[in-house]
């Protein structure tokens, strides 16, 4: 006990008062953090980890210090000292199992396999039976990629829960992982029994299950027409026998025999539904929509009518936003949709459909002041709810930047910042206006909105953020002249405005102008982007690998590798180009968020299914 607490206060005390206490003395935490996170996102971990460490003495309740901390000491290999902060932290946040296996991941990178072993043990043996503290030791070992422990995880949580059937859909992903594919079946159905209202749960287990496996498929098919001999009017047989149908041949008869079960069963359009779902998380769109059509000729006070809908109409605006240019007519067809949607459901003009309209209206009738109009009628409307209001201010703020009406914008965001202070539509707020200091020029102020969006716990806003912070911080010359990034701003700014052909001609006339600024990776990404957008992938590609070949030590390298990856794969359909860039990206960018992705599209690509 006293050799830990000897490692403890030396990690927490040893040096640090002269690297990092008196000049950080006068800046405070937000300072502290915003250099920390800077050097994190720039992989420089060693520069990181004294102002990591401060964080975390200053606030070790706070477990983005400490996931930020270990991680560096990770990536040194500073196993010792990763043990010992995870030990002590095991000990401040005694529920959070997954600290324990972290300490585990430690003492396996130490060379301490066996200990390694008993730690994880350990953390499994302390759950309580708490389902939200399962998850996340689960989570944990999955991340990972520790089967083994994520299996035990879930069985001793069953032991301890008395629920032979919790996570029964995880376990039996992980089952047959291992190659026990009939236990994986067993359990599924077992499961399903037990609760037949988790029959979208169990479709979605087995699909991972079979995995476009022909075998797998067979052994499925054979296992539930077995249970339909045995139970011939047991409808959750009838309808998981027919979901597997659905994987083959015609989609439109398929939709026929479901439609068919659906009003044998009297589900009321319901297993309808929920294949049209399926189709639309699979994108296949056009299936969705028949499915969906036929919802749309059943009785308007069908409960599921609206909901279907409405989820045609998003279909439909997906579809325009994955088209260019955009065709007027085919504008003119949704609003007019949109408008028969308002007129046989006028109380759901105060939902999210109203936001889809406005939208349309803006981005592709272009119509921003209509738009505006639109969801100003729908603010004054009584009962909206609070969320549906501060999301239409939001957007209302995006369309004034349409008409260039940066102040009435501003004014919007920071209404939605007042009334949402402790909601994601705040963070949202925050970080619209950060963005908006950032096209006015205004670097300064807007670095200091980021600084404190960068601990955002919204993900996306974080990284959002952390890159926009980045951006300026490698962008702000000593003399504080930002012409180059004024530019680069103004670009941006005319690509929100859908303007892409001047922004890319802008962005072009900047990498000539300053042909050694550090703007350049950031100039060929964007310019990739753009060439995305307008389904230029040949352009796209050379821009992208002009930052892999000659900006490949440069941060934004491993983007633009997974985004050439991808590009190769679903675009062109050339798998043998999509294996290289993820494999150039696992190999030589080890430490890229991207690379549990790519390492997954690798392997699928390398292993078709037999």
């Amino acid at each position: 006990m006293k050799a830990l607490r000897k490692i403890i206060t030396g990690l927490f005390f040893t040096g640090l008062l002269c690297a990092t206490g008196e000049s950080y003395a006068q800046g405070g935490i937000q300072e502290l953090e915003k250099d920390a996170f800077s050097f994190l996102a720039l992989k420089d971990y060693k520069s990181a980890m004294p102002l990591l460490n401060q964080l975390f003495q200053m606030a070790p309740y706070d477990k983005k210090y400490y996931d930020s901390y270990y991680k560096a000491l990770i990536e040194v290999k500073s196993y010792d000292t990763a043990i010992a902060l995870s030990q002590y932290m095991t000990r401040i946040r005694k529920e959070d199992l997954s600290i324990w296996v972290d300490k585990g991941q430690a003492q396996l990178l130490n060379g301490n396999k066996k200990l390694a072993d008993q730690t994880f043990r350990e953390a499994i043996g302390l759950q309580v039976g708490n389902e939200f503290q399962t998850a996340g030791l689960a989570t944990a070992f999955r991340f990972l990629n520790y089967p083994d422990y994520e299996i035990s995880t879930y069985e001793t949580y069953q032991q301890k829960s008395g629920n032979p059937y919790a996570f029964s859909y995880e376990l039996a992903i992980l089952y047959d992982a291992k190659g026990e594919t009939d236990k994986a079946f067993d359990m599924l159905l077992l499961s399903l029994v037990a609760r037949p209202y988790g029959m979208e749960n169990a479709k979605q287990a087995m699909e991972k299950v079979i995995d476009n496996n022909p075998k797998k498929q067979k052994k499925a098919e054979t296992v539930i027409a077995r249970k339909l001999k045995e139970e011939p009017g047991n409808y959750l047989w009838k309808e998981l026998f027919t979901w597997l149908q659905s994987g083959k041949g015609d989609k439109s008869e398929q939709l026929k025999d479901i439609i068919k079960l659906d009003i044998e069963q009297g589900q009321d359009g319901k297993m309808v539904f929920n294949w049209a779902a399926e189709q639309y998380q699979k994108e296949e769109w056009e299936h969705a929509l028949q499915g969906l059509d036929y919802l749309g000729t059943l009785p308007v006070q069908n409960p599921l009518r609206p909901s279907a809908l409405q989820a045609r109409l998003d279909i439909r605006q997906k579809k325009l936003e994955q088209t260019f240019p955009v065709e007027a007519e085919n504008v003119k067809k949704i609003l007019g949709e949109y408008y028969t949607f308002f007129s046989e459901y006028p109380d759901l003009k105060n939902g999210k459909a109203i936001l889809g309209y406005a939208k349309t209206l803006a981005l592709y009738a272009d119509q921003p002041q209509a738009a505006i109009d639109t969801l100003q009628a729908c603010i004054n409307l009584p009962y909206i709810p609070a969320e549906i209001k501060g999301a239409a201010q939001l957007d209302m703020g995006d369309y004034q930047i349409l008409l260039g009406n940066i102040w009435q914008a501003a004014l919007l965001y920071s209404q939605v910042d007042k009334s949402f202070k402790e909601d994601m539509l705040g963070e949202e707020a925050r970080f619209r206006n950060a963005k908006l200091s950032y096209y006015r020029g205004d670097f300064e102020y807007a670095q200091g909105q980021l600084s404190v969006l960068k601990a955002s716990t919204t993900e996306l806003i974080a990284n959002d953020a952390l890159y926009l912070s980045v951006l300026i911080t490698e962008n702000t010359p000593e003399d504080k002249n930002f012409e180059a990034l004024g530019r680069f701003a103004k670009a941006d700014l005319l690509q929100f405005q859908h303007k892409y052909a001047e922004a890319d001609q802008l962005l072009d006339s900047l990498a000539k102008a300053f042909p050694d600024n550090d703007l350049q990776d950031d100039i060929h990404l964007q310019r990739a982007g753009i060439a995305m957008k307008m389904q230029d992938y040949d352009k796209a590609v050379a821009q992208l690998k002009i930052i892999r070949d000659k900006y490949g030590d440069d941060v934004l390298a491993d983007d633009a590798c997974m985004r050439l990856a991808e590009i190769f794969e679903q675009r062109y359909k050339d798998k043998e180009k999509a294996r290289a860039e993820y494999e150039n990206l696992i190999i030589k960018y080890p430490g890229s968020s991207f690379v549990q992705q790519a390492r997954a599209r690798f392997e699928a690509l390398s292993n078709p299914k037999t």
